[in-house]
Formats: C-alpha cells, sequence, structure tokens
C-alpha cells in the first residue's frame, strides 16, 4: 500500500546539542567559524548505528502478531509516512500516537524474526532509512538550520568484503544548496555471546560488528548548480577502547524490509532500495584512507562536553580534543 505523506514540522528551539553545516548557523548567515563546524553533520549519521537507548521488545503477544512475519512486515511499512524531501520519518516528526504504532507494530515483527540474519545473503544490498527513533537522525531530522533539511538516507552493505556506508543527503527548501554527508567503515559478523552498549547478549547470531573509519561531508550544489569540484571535509574515527564495539542487530530480514537495532537498541527500519550513489570501491576506499583528515575519537563520553549529545557529536564539538592525522 502507498505510504501516506508528512511534512517536516517547524524545528523545535532547543538548549540541547545542535547540528551545525560548516558556514551556518542557527539565526543569520555568518562566516565560517571552524572547519570543525563543517564535521559534526556527517558525525551525526553515525547514530544509524550509535543513539539512545530504547525500550526492550516485550509485552504480551497480539492477535495481529498470529500472522506472518512477512504480512506484518508489510503493513508496518504501510505504516510509516512518507516525508519532506524522501527524509526518514521519526519519532519527532509524526504524531506521537503513530509513533507509538509503528514501534509496537516493529517490535511485533521482531518476535517472529528468524536466527542468523547477520549471515543471510540478502543483507548485501543497498538499503534507505524510512523510519527511526534514534537520537542522531531525529535531531538531523528536525534540527538544522536556515532552511536545510535531511533528505533520503541509504545504508549500502557488502559483509563480504567487510564494507558499509552512511550515505546522507541534505537539502535546502529553496534550492540554494545541496550538500552531502558520508559514514564510511567496516562491517563483520560479531562473535556469539558479545554484549552490546545496551547489555543485550548476541544470542541469535543477528548481530554485526561495525567500525567507523571515515566521516565526510561535502558541499556539491550552489543554486542549483552542481560544483566542478565538491567542497569536502574528511575526518578520522578513533573508538574509544574503553567503549563498548558498535554493533547491529538485525532483528528482521526479508526481500523489502530490514529492521535493525543499533548498539543501544534505538529502531531503524529500512527497505531495499539503490540510491544514486554507488559504495566506494575497495580502491577508492584504500585512497581516502590514505589522505588522513582531522581526528575524533568515538565513544569518549567526556563529561565536559555537551550534555545528551551522542559521543560522536560530543567529540565534534570539543575542539581542544582535536587534532590532526596524517597519512
Amino acid at each position: 500500500a502507498a505510504r501516506p505523506t508528512l511534512s517536516s514540522p517547524r524545528p523545535p528551539r532547543r538548549a540541547a546539542a545542535r547540528v551545525e553545516c560548516s558556514h551556518l548557523e542557527h539565526g543569520n548567515m555568518r562566516q565560517p567559524t571552524s572547519t570543525s563546524r563543517r564535521t559534526a553533520l556527517a558525525s551525526a549519521l553515525c547514530g544509524a548505528l550509535l543513539s539512545a537507548p530504547q525500550a526492550a521488545i516485550t509485552g504480551p503477544v497480539s492477535a495481529a502478531e498470529q500472522l506472518p512475519a512477512a504480512s506484518l512486515a508489510a503493513e508496518l511499512l504501510a505504516l510509516i509516512p512518507s516525508m519532506e524531501f524522501g527524509a526518514p520519518a521519526t519519532n519527532a516528526t509524526v504524531p506521537p500516537a503513530l509513533a507509538r504504532k509503528i514501534e509496537a507494530r516493529a517490535a511485533a515483527v521482531e518476535r517472529q524474526a528468524a536466527r542468523d540474519n547477520a549471515k543471510d545473503p540478502r543483507l548485501s544490498d543497498s538499503w534507505r532509512l524510512i523510519y527511526s527513533n534514534g537520537r542522531e537522525i531525529t535531531n538531523l531530522a528536525t534540527g538544522l538550520p536556515l532552511g536545510f533539511v535531511l533528505g533520503k538516507t541509504y545504508q549500502p552493505v557488502d559483509v563480504q568484503t567487510g564494507r558499509f556506508e552512511n550515505q546522507g543527503l541534505v537539502e535546502h527548501r529553496l534550492g540554494l544548496a545541496r550538500a552531502s554527508t558520508l559514514v564510511i567503515g567496516d562491517v563483520r559478523l560479531a562473535p556469539p555471546g558479545t554484549l552490546n552498549a545496551a547489555g543485550t547478549r548476541n544470542e541469535r547470531g543477528n548481530r554485526v560488528d561495525v567500525d567507523f573509519r571515515r566521516l565526510t561531508f561535502g558541499l556539491d550544489a550552489v543554486l542549483g548548480k552542481p560544483l566542478e569540484t565538491p567542497l569536502r571535509k574528511v575526518v578520522v574515527t578513533r573508538q574509544n577502547p574503553d567503549a563498548a564495539q558498535p554493533a547491529n542487530d538485525v532483528t528482521y530480514l526479508d526481500a523489502t524490509c530490514r529492521i535493525t537495532r543499533g548498539g543501544d537498541d534505538a529502531l531503524f527500519i529500512f527497505v531495499r532500495e539503490r540510491g544514486n550513489r554507488p559504495m566506494l570501491s575497495l580502491e577508492e576506499r584504500e585512497a581516502l584512507f590514505a589522505e588522513g583528515g582531522a581526528a575524533i575519537t568515538t565513544g569518549s563520553g567526556d563529561a565536559d562536553l555537551q550534555k545528551g549529545a551522542p559521543p560522536e557529536l560530543k567529540a565534534l564539538l570539543g575542539e581542544e580534543r582535536r587534532d590532526r592525522v596524517e597519512p
């Protein structure tokens, strides 16, 4: 069934951690303040894998749950509205009652999910994110400044070669500019019995471990005209050795739909869809890795950085902790 359409609400004013887009700030247009600002938007897209803890998948089995899992998944997809600019819907951009219904139906699908989804060859493909309650995606969907909005967000995965990417489009409501963000990382099967950041044990063979390698932010077009050489900022990510291993649990997978729980149990619902940007080849990845770039540490949890921000965004906003990594 066709999904209904909703427009994104006006972003609320919040004093929590902000996501800023290089030379853009809340309020008026200003000159660039620091190159570090350019990376905050790209880093927030890491939140497709790391975000705030959510409720566990528990509760009584309803009559609807006695339907086949594929039928439940189709009903779940029909609940999720199409958003403006193709952005993923979130619990902050749809009515609360609808968000609760979507998340309850997702939990019902997950209860019927199979084991060993991480080994299923159907996992390796291009996936478009259509719903999430992860904090970083929610922040992007509601809080970009100066008329910029999150657009379509893709996650191509290739388990066989150990590659994944988070690809995000950033549009301007008046077409003044177009940007893109890219998270580049490694993916592999997680060992049985391991714990994620939320304390959930890998008992069903549905978990993949991920390592973030690079974050990039690019300005691709201005006033509708593509730039001959897009402006690009590259950031090198380092995982805090004291933090939990970033991981994804593929809790449901079929030919059309994929449900994933982030390392802290946030919900991500994808549909199989190929975007316009192919995943970097192995050679292109190695060339990008050789460039070096500004360095951040993910999972740092420094108390003096802005409260409530995800680890990646905290590290980016803590400029005194940033250095340079040469190839």
